[in-house]
């Protein structure tokens, strides 16, 4: 036992170039792995830091809920947080698509929403009848005022699904802070003002003066089950419940809603798609290490077969192997955690020291420094976990290098031949490259060399690409971005637009599309009629009835789960979309509402139309409630027809790339005039999204280049073994006359093609991988945009690395004697 742990350090000492670059396979792989654990956390911090921020720390909210059941709330034993907010009203802006929603927020009910409470200037409310509200707010009013002065506000507020039609009053308020514009607001229609400690008890009827209580499980896992329970214990309509998917999804919290996959899949796509990456990155690392063992054990077949000889038994091969491999992992996998966890720490500094604080969410670079020290966690599992992969695929990786050692015959061995030679039939042809030619076969003489290599390179490649994709799943904001159509909204609800408009408006330089929408409203009478239409539908007591015609595109959305029959059908007029009411409760009595189901036939002005899909929510003029009723939703073109009009209640243009927003503003503001319509822009909207993703897009990228850098070495790592244990193949070709050009030619056109192999396939397998990761955010797999900017870019990194990989081993061995290079032992 002895002398073999002193025959596999005397190896490693005697081959010094080859045990050196075995070692450097065993840092990277284990730099990589410290890496990636070491970042994991932080990520998934800043993934949530980026949800909050959006939408508030919060999973779920209660509306509509008295004080002493808030009061109760604050104190069950299952949520780690229970705060509430009292909504006092809305208030409309003239000339404005936009509204404000006044809230007064109760103890530390604040904290859960830290992007609304950053000011400008002066302080937060503290008093009833004190305001604090956003600067973009206070220019759309026209507010020439300053600080302490006083804002008037018409007020409305209801009860969600009430009869009645609300409470509207009139409120002075005294200005004490400006808040920061925050445009998430305009999405929806609705921006947020604060107002003091109060304020709810002066202003409120009774009957209005109810609490939303924003709450958080302290079991993840047990969420929907605390949430179903909370509800029947304190009698919460389903209606009443709001999830906050943008939170949800970030943490990680199963939740139960409508669109929710069949849990009997199991593994969700998101799992699989993380799963998928750390298989990868795995997998690269090992593959490197395995084919650096599997040539240098290649190289050192004699060796065996002389020990194989003298009586050393297969056993004894693999106790060799393991034994240097157990001397290289002890000394590189510390200095692989060392330098994982400062190249971590050096990633998320430099990426927080070279932009401004604001992306992070915070207001200075000390701030965002503390943010990710806080967010890194435990370092010792990810730091067990990295050595545990490194070890285990470093050993995986040289059993099948021993396996080969050990399974070839002595006699074999001590002779050199490794392999029999077959002659096969070849055509003949010119050689038009000579080189190229010798390259070629020099890769087919060892086809197994030649297919490691390219694996090991092809990983390195898909690793990139794959981790590229998978950086864009921590975008909180993707969801919230789908929620606005094009980059403008056009209404216009009494005049409406006419198609003439829609044209003009598509010929405007830099707008690429325009979404349209037509709305009409039939509401009942005190007799129970509905005006200037006939239709089939029996409708309940103050139910509605509307009819919507959308683009062609739009349609294609809203009914992409149909099969192809039944889409012609709707193309064609003879089908439509339905959207049923919400059911309405008269205190606890809940009153009956119309159901259509599909397969239905309605009639409308003597067209009769089938129901074949039903909407999962209402379609609604933008920024406006849904009025409850039947809506009944078809191609604008069969609306003309079902209706008898024409005009658009709302257009959505689309920008091109190089558009110039102020000349299509100022197309967009004539026509809006002409028609008596407003219009608002999402261009600051669509900025703070885009921000509020600036913090884990850089802080990926990093951890992307560096994994790509870590690739990039582990290509040359490769290249150069490959090179160096073929010393003796150079010496033999230069002896018989290759000269020191052509030899140089040669095999850069060999490093050329493993470059160009590896690509073309690594590619390949990283779009297949970008499939699965995009499956994660839309539950979908389906083909998706091939990342060419991402494929070109690895190629030519890929293509350099190679190629310098092949060129710096050669200088060396070009320059040695013929007969030394033959002789060499090392």
């Amino acid at each position: 036992m002895k002398s073999f742990r002193t025959l596999a350090w005397k190896e490693l000492r005697t081959q010094k170039i080859t045990a050196i670059l075995i070692l450097i396979a065993v840092i990277l792989s284990t730099t990589m792995t410290t890496v990636i654990g070491q970042s994991v956390g932080i990520l998934n911090a800043m993934h949530q830091s980026q949800a909050i921020n959006l939408n508030g720390n919060r999973y779920a909210t209660f509306h509509q809920m008295t004080k002493e059941q808030a009061n109760i709330l604050s104190e069950d034993d299952h949520l780690s947080y229970a705060e509430s907010t009292i909504s006092i009203g809305t208030a409309a802006i003239a000339d404005s698509k936009v509204s404000i929603l006044l809230r007064e927020y109760v103890g530390n009910a604040l904290s859960a929403y830290p992007s609304e409470s950053q000011l400008e200037n002066g302080r937060l409310p503290e008093k009833a009848g004190e305001v604090a509200l956003p600067q973009d707010v206070l220019d759309t009013l026209g507010f020439q005022g300053t600080l302490g002065d006083t804002i008037p506000l018409d007020l409305h507020i209801s009860l969600l699904r009430d009869t009645e039609s609300g409470y509207e009053y009139s409120q002075d308020f005294i200005l004490t802070g400006v808040l920061k514009s925050n445009y998430i607001g305009y999405i929806s229609g609705t921006v947020l003002g604060i107002v003091g400690a109060g304020t709810a008890e002066k202003v409120l009827p009774d009957k209005y003066l109810l609490y939303s209580v924003d709450i958080r499980t302290k079991n993840k896992r047990s969420f929907q089950n605390v949430v179903d329970k909370l509800a029947v214990q304190y009698a919460i309509p389903e209606f009443c419940i709001q999830y906050n998917d943008t939170m949800l999804s970030a943490a990680g919290i199963k939740y139960r809603t409508e669109s929710t996959i069949d849990a009997d899949l199991g593994v969700s796509y998101m799992t699989l798609a993380g799963t998928l990456i750390g298989v990868l990155v795995l997998f690269a690392a090992g593959l490197v290490v395995y084919n650096i063992f599997k040539i240098a054990v290649t190289k050192r077949i004699k060796n065996y077969g002389i020990l194989r000889a003298i009586g050393a038994e297969k056993s004894k091969l693999y106790l060799l192997v393991s034994l240097q491999l157990a001397i290289l992992c002890g000394i590189g996998i510390p200095i692989g955690i060392l330098l994982g966890i400062f190249s971590t720490k050096g990633i998320t500094i430099a990426t927080s020291s070279f932009f401004n604080p604001e992306l992070f969410m915070a207001s200075s670079k000390t701030e965002v420094i503390a943010m990710i020290d806080e967010n890194e966690g435990s370092k010792l599992i990810p730091l067990v976990i990295s050595v545990a992969i490194t070890i285990l695929f470093s050993f995986l990786s040289a059993l099948p290098a021993a396996h080969y050692a050990a399974k070839v015959s002595p006699t074999i061995a001590i002779m050199g031949q490794k392999t029999s030679i077959k002659r096969r039939n070849r055509k003949v042809k010119h050689i038009r490259n000579f080189e190229a030619f010798y390259a070629r076969m020099n890769m087919k003489r060892n086809r197994g060399r030649t297919a490691i290599t390219i694996l090991s390179l092809v990983m390195s490649i898909t690793v990139f690409i794959a981790l590229e994709s998978f950086s864009e799943l921590l975008d909180a904001s993707k969801d919230i971005q789908k929620m606005h159509l094009g980059d403008y909204s056009m209404t216009s609800e009494t005049v409406g637009f006419l198609p003439e408009d829609v044209t003009t408006l598509r010929n405007v330089p830099g707008i690429q599309a325009v979404s349209t929408l037509k709305y009409s409203l039939y509401q009942q009478n005190e007799n129970g009629e509905l005006k200037d239409i006939e239709t089939s539908i029996t409708l309940q007591p103050s139910e509605s009835l509307q009819i919507i015609g959308t683009d062609k595109q739009r349609l294609i959305s809203l009914a992409s789960t149909l099969p192809e029959s039944d889409l012609q059908e709707l193309m064609n007029g003879t089908a439509a979309l339905i959207q049923n009411p919400i059911p309405v409760s008269f205190g606890n009595v809940e009153m009956k509402n119309t159901i259509l189901s599909i397969g239905d036939s309605i009639s409308i002005n003597g067209a009769s139309l089938k129901v074949i899909g039903l909407l999962e929510s209402p379609i609604t003029l933008e920024n406006k409630g849904f009025i409850n009723g039947v809506q009944v939703v078809v191609p604008d073109s069969i609306y003309n027809q079902l209706t008898g009009k024409s005009q658009y209640s709302e257009l959505y243009p689309t920008l091109t790339e190089d558009a110039i927003r102020s000349s299509v503003e100022q197309s967009i503001q004539e026509l809006c005039s002409q028609r008596g319509g407003t219009w608002l822009s999402y261009a600051n909207t669509d900025k703070q999204l885009r921000e509020s993703y600036e913090q884990i897009r850089l802080l990926a990228w990093g951890l992307i280049l560096f994994v790509g850098f870590i690739g990039l070495l582990n290509i040359i790592n490769t290249m150069y073994t490959n090179i160096h244990t073929r010393v003796i193949e150079i010496g033999v070709q230069r002896a018989i006359g290759m000269s020191s050009k052509s030899l140089y030619k040669t095999f850069l056109w060999e490093g050329a093609y493993y470059g160009i192999f590896a690509s073309i396939i690594g590619s390949v397998l990283g779009y297949i991988c970008s499939i699965f990761v995009n499956a994660a955010a839309t539950n979908e797999i389906q083909l998706i945009p091939i990342p060419f900017l991402s494929i070109m870019e690895v190629t030519i990194l890929s293509l350099i690395a190679c190629l310098i990989a092949t060129y710096i081993p050669l200088i060396k061995i070009a320059k040695m004697n013929v007969v030394e290079s033959i002789e060499i032992v090392e």
